[in-house]
């Protein structure tokens, strides 16, 4: 299943620092319904790989679904799950 990496920053109020980027996700038991638990398992640019719970969302307006995962150091990523185009 392809996703996108999206980009989480906070540094608008805050000084900016270097923090590690995720450069590679896989998710485990990803189901298109909301709310539903999922987990990550993400490798950041730094070397480190973590595993982070996750948690599925639905845009209401544009009907995009999202992954939003987390583990307990604070380490986080959003990824917007891409559709794959259906084949005739």
């Amino acid at each position: 299943m392809p996703f996108e990496i999206r980009q989480l920053s906070w540094h608008k109020r805050r000084r900016a620092e270097k923090t590690p980027q995720p450069i590679r996700v896989e998710v485990f038991h990803f189901k298109k319904e909301a709310n539903h638990p999922c987990t990550l398992e993400v490798e950041f640019d730094n070397g480190e790989t973590y595993e982070l719970k996750g948690r599925v969302t639905q845009n209401p307006i544009n009907k995009h679904w999202f992954v939003s995962g987390m583990n307990s150091t604070g380490q986080a990523v959003s990824l917007k799950f891409i559709e794959e185009p259906i084949a005739d």
